[in-house]
Order: C-alpha cells, then structure tokens, then sequence
C-alpha cells in the first residue's frame, strides 16, 4: 500500500533527494517525502507567497514548499543550530533558490516577535516539541485570514495517545493538539500521514 500511495504523489527531484541524503548523512531529522508532497500541494493551493518554516533542518522541507509557492513567493526559515542552517543554505544554492529565502538563525521565540501580523500564507511547524504550544500563540499572529497552519510530528509515534507517557516533548505536542482542536478561530484537521500532520485554517474575524 506504501509503494502504491508513493506512486501517486509528486516524486523527489535532484535537489531534494541531495538534501534528504545531507541530512540523513548528517542525523537531522527530515520530513517523509509524502508530508513534502502535502506541503508543496498546500503551497500551490493557497497560492503561497509568503511561509514561515519554523525548524530549517536540512533544507528538505523548504524546497518542497518552493516548489509549489508563487515564483516570487519568498520562504522564511528559521533555525537554532548553524550547522543545519549551512546545509538548508546549501540546499536552497543547488536548486537555485537562495534568492527567494530569508533564513534566520537563532531560537525560534527569539526571531518570531521579529515577524510581521497577519503577513503569512503558511505556517510549517516542525522544531522543538515542547514548544509547539507557543509556536501556535505565533502562527496565530502571523497568519492572514484564510492562512494555513501546519505542524509535523502531532502523533509522536503514537505517545500522545497514550496517557502513561508524560515526557516534555509529548505533554507539548498533546496541548498543541487540543489547543488547535478548541481553538474558535482555527478550522483545523488532523491527518495521520506519516508520524500525524496537523493542518488548521485561519478563519476570517
């Protein structure tokens, strides 16, 4: 069933299969290429120009979402470790794209104050998962109406369902989960592909 759904979902092109081998080379932690092809399907239908990625890793998710966002959509990606910031860069300088992303680099709690209100198409959770309920708290400001929330890892290998797990990382992936779900101002869904993708639009005031 995994060869047959694979086969009907965009394929890997150069650049991205050289970022997935970097990172799997350099233990960084990467999306499935099917969470790629829902992120570049979201960018291409919402018409993206403008996405925050909160967590760079290796560049992988990036050229996924710059494959389906407006040509002169530009990618804000944020980063804590320099070393994973140098091969997203890299990343983005073979497929051509450097031009089209603002990478920052530092805590994402830091640099998110720094972004716009209600600037953003998407917004792509994947970094620290005890922070994932103040990662939202940002998304929210950073969203347009209409914008689309994004965040990987929700199911956690299946620990946030079950209730004799209570490490950091998974109490803060349960309360993004229910924070999302509660939430009057999200219309949200969550999709277990892969390791669980919550996905949430902004509703309109």
């Amino acid at each position: 069933m995994t060869a047959y759904l694979r086969s009907h979902a965009e394929g890997e092109d150069e650049p991205l299969r050289a970022a997935r081998a970097r990172s799997e080379e350099s233990d960084i932690p990467a999306v499935s290429s099917e969470i790629g092809s829902v992120l570049r399907f979201m960018a291409r239908a919402t018409g993206a120009r403008t996405v925050v990625e909160i967590g760079s890793g290796g560049g992988y998710s990036g050229l996924w979402f710059l494959g389906g966002m407006d040509p002169k959509g530009i990618l804000t990606t944020i980063e804590i470790d320099s070393g994973n910031q140098s091969l997203a860069q890299q990343a983005f300088n073979e497929a051509g794209l450097t031009s089209r992303v603002r990478s920052l680099l530092g805590p994402a709690l830091l640099m998110l104050p720094k972004l716009a209100d209600s600037a953003y198409d998407i917004v792509f959770i994947d970094a620290m998962k005890s922070e994932y309920p103040e990662y939202l708290e940002h998304a929210k400001r950073l969203l347009r109406p209409g914008g689309v929330l994004l965040a990987d890892n929700v199911l956690w290998s299946g620990k946030v369902a079950d209730p004799l797990v209570d490490d950091e990382d998974t109490q803060g992936l349960r309360t993004f989960n229910e924070t999302v779900k509660d939430d009057p101002d999200l219309a949200s869904i969550l999709l277990p592909i892969d390791d669980g993708l919550m996905a949430a639009v902004m509703r309109a005031s």
